[in-house]
């Protein structure tokens, strides 16, 4: 989930809420939702969380590593597709934003069941 990534981060950085909160110009206690899950944070707030932590909103939307950590280095056109949508995402209002990350969560956790479901029936040799 995004906010368990978040917290990740922000502890690998040694930071608390409060400071989290600081650098992203946001409350400490959005900041405490977010990583509960019970908030996901608009277009611009991806924006500073990928410039905090220097990591890719691929990473922080979806959880996907390379070698260099949380660094994720798309291809040239993922990264131009990425981008597209960086630049949509600005354009819409919070709650678009808020939707259009809750689908990509929801559609990611979808992904990950039916991948594990797959797998079991392999194991099982269904």
């Amino acid at each position: 989930m995004i906010g368990d990534r978040i917290k990740k981060l922000r502890k690998e950085k040694s930071l608390s809420q409060q400071e989290l909160a600081d650098l992203l110009d946001t409350s400490p206690s959005y900041v405490s939702e977010i990583e509960k899950g019970k908030k996901i944070p608009g277009g611009n707030l991806l924006f500073s969380l990928k410039r905090v932590f220097g990591v890719s909103i691929d990473y922080l939307m979806s959880g996907e590593e390379d070698a260099n950590n949380h660094i994720v280095q798309p291809a040239k056109q993922t990264s131009i597709v990425v981008d597209l949508i960086e630049k949509l995402l600005l354009e819409m209002n919070e709650e678009a934003q808020r939707d259009v990350l809750k689908y990509a969560e929801e559609k990611k956790q979808l992904s990950e069941l039916l991948a594990k479901k797959k797998k079991r029936r392999a194991v099982n040799g269904d």
